[in-house]
């Protein structure tokens, strides 16, 4: 199990909706290493998968899997509550 930062996010909006879901996430601040929201929903999901952090403004926050508050779609990833937004991963900077 290793863990990676998230630094940059590609999005889509999902029709009808008003708001963006995460398709792809960069990792470690390379381009070259892009992955889909689907790999990094299974490696959360099972135990001794990969993990995801951000690390925006020198905050960490982990990554987890949850339901989308605003949709029914399911297996959408975002990162824990905390005290501030500059780490979410829809605060970070597009790829």
């Amino acid at each position: 199990m290793a863990t990676y930062t998230i630094t940059r996010v590609r999005t889509e909006r999902p029709y009808g909706a008003a708001h963006e879901h995460i398709t792809h996430v960069e990792l470690n601040n390379n381009p070259a290493v892009i992955i889909s929201r689907s790999t990094v929903i299974a490696d959360l999901k099972r135990p001794y998968g990969d993990r995801y952090i951000t690390n925006a403004g020198g905050v960490r926050a982990n990554v987890i899997v949850v339901t989308c508050p605003h949709c029914t779609f399911r297996d959408y990833i975002t990162t824990e509550p905390d005290w501030t937004t500059t780490n979410n991963l829809l605060s970070l900077p597009r790829c």
